[in-house]
């Protein structure tokens, strides 16, 4: 393996943010060496965009072997759940197809929407270089952008949202990346069983848009659900959220679990996923 960095982008009609997307990739003081960017059936002009605005910044992505491709799926919706696991299962395979002589070392998700400081992958690289035992890892500062205002949020240091997360290759080997209706955090938790470490670290800070402005806040209530998230966790949640200003998305959040404990909506499947989730409190104690 190397140190090399390949990352992953989907995309769905996300024209207006690509300018934005390609400019904060070129401002990296450490760019991927390899950019698998995702089609996903977009109706606009997303990929027009997003050569034009690689050709403006030619020079940046000089040493970055860029992959435009297109993903056609039965399912022709946004970008949720088991179809998201799907278009990124793709790129992880495309990136496979790649590989000759060597293996990325690390491989991330960069989602279209998500603008990371200009230091975001230098400083992963080196969190990863000073703990052999971190296997995911990301930005725990959110920006994001709820039209009139800007709120500032944190993720929780023991989770790397799928949106701009890093792996390192010997951590995805092992936990393997499969469909499921909550991939990201199905491999947080098979990480974390199988003995790695799963970090996001406050110092670092991405932009992007209001969480849920495509699909409401009730969906992560439903993914909380599909994880088998106790109840009471949720409501802890939806607490912070209240505390934070985010009263519409605290009740969409709480709205969201509860409808789909009403439907009995289906589940994640993976039995170290359902272990870890329903005794998150216990494995936190335990420093996992």
């Amino acid at each position: 393996m190397t140190g090399k960095l390949a990352i992953v982008t989907p995309a769905k009609n996300e024209a207006k943010n690509i300018p934005k997307l390609v400019g904060s990739m070129a401002e990296q003081t450490k760019r991927p060496d390899l950019w698998i960017f995702i089609n996903d059936g977009s109706t606009d002009n997303t990929v027009e965009v997003f050569e034009e605005e690689i050709k403006k910044h030619g020079a940046a992505f000089k040493n970055t072997r860029i992959q435009l491709v297109n993903y056609e799926d039965v399912d022709q919706s946004y970008a949720l759940g088991p179809k998201y696991s799907r278009i990124i299962k793709f790129g992880l395979n495309k990136i496979l197809s790649l590989e000759k002589d060597f293996k990325y070392g690390y491989v991330g998700i960069l989602d279209s929407d998500v603008f990371p400081e200009n230091v975001y992958y230098e400083v992963l690289l080196k969190k990863f270089e000073n703990n052999p035992k971190l296997g995911i890892a990301s930005a725990s500062k959110q920006q994001e952008d709820y039209g009139n205002e800007i709120i500032t949020s944190y993720v929780n240091k023991s989770f790397a949202p799928s949106g701009f997360r890093v792996w390192r290759r010997a951590c995805l080997d092992q936990t393997d990346y499969s469909i499921s209706i909550s991939q990201d955090s199905v491999s947080a938790a098979r990480a974390i069983m199988l003995g790695w470490k799963v970090k996001s670290f406050p110092e670092l800070e991405v932009s992007l848009r209001q969480r849920g402005a495509k699909f409401g806040f009730e969906y992560y209530g439903k993914s909380a659900y599909m994880r088998h998230v106790p109840y009471l966790y949720v409501l802890a949640g939806a607490a912070r959220m209240y505390l934070l200003g985010k009263k519409d998305d605290a009740r969409q959040y709480i709205n969201g679990y509860k409808e789909s404990a009403k439907n009995n909506i289906d589940r994640i499947e993976d039995p170290l996923a359902i272990k870890y989730y329903k005794n998150r409190f216990f494995y936190k104690l335990l420093g996992k």
